[in-house]
């Protein structure tokens, strides 16, 4: 039922200082951060002045304060990516996470309110630096003559072309077992983008 979060041994170090953190203090820590999500997922939170007040406030180190920032924005963004559904993120939360239900409401709570809008966000921006500009593609089949008994195999050239660094070109060879997967795997991201309609 966790497929969408892994669960690492830094989140689960996350997860001990989460369950630290005052209720009303991490309310407004979640929401300021998911706020953040929404507009840029790689800026960073609080400015160095707001993380030494943070600091004092929530009665931490530097670098728990970092794993605690971390957690919070590893947990969003990989709710993000797998458009996860707020029941589904507080079961799997209850399941898995050693939390009091406070703190899992919160999560769920926020992911109610800004989860669009940080799904939008990452929909809008690129992870990877090289993407698809366009795809070319041809079917060959190769049919069997008198002279030599072979089946008919039809074998699925697909050419794409990548921008990034620099344009390059990708071709690959399917036979029609590869190319019914990667026709499956398609409609599986298809029907993930249309959920975030």
């Amino acid at each position: 039922m966790a497929a969408w979060i892994n669960i690492t041994t830094k989140l689960e170090q996350g997860l001990k200082i989460v369950a630290r953190v005052d209720n009303s203090k991490f309310r407004l820590l979640v929401n300021r951060i998911c706020q953040t999500l929404q507009t840029s997922i790689d800026t960073k939170v609080f400015s160095e002045e707001e993380e030494e007040k943070l600091l004092v406030s929530l009665d931490l180190t530097k670098d728990e304060l970092a794993v605690l920032l971390d957690t919070i924005t590893s947990i969003y963004t990989q709710a993000a990516c797998n458009v996860v559904k707020p029941s589904v993120m507080e079961t799997v939360m209850k399941d898995n996470f050693k939390l009091d239900e406070e703190k899992i409401s919160i999560f769920t709570n926020a992911w109610m309110t800004y989860g669009k809008g940080i799904v939008e966000n990452l929909r809008q921006q690129s992870i990877f630096p090289t993407q698809v500009k366009d795809i070319n593609w041809c079917l060959n089949v190769q049919s069997s003559s008198s002279a030599i008994s072979k089946d008919a195999q039809p074998v699925a050239l697909l050419q794409l072309g990548l921008t990034g660094d620099k344009t390059s070109t990708l071709t690959t060879e399917f036979d029609k077992k590869q190319l019914t997967e990667l026709y499956y795997n398609l409609e599986k991201i298809q029907s993930q983008l249309d959920a975030l309609k």
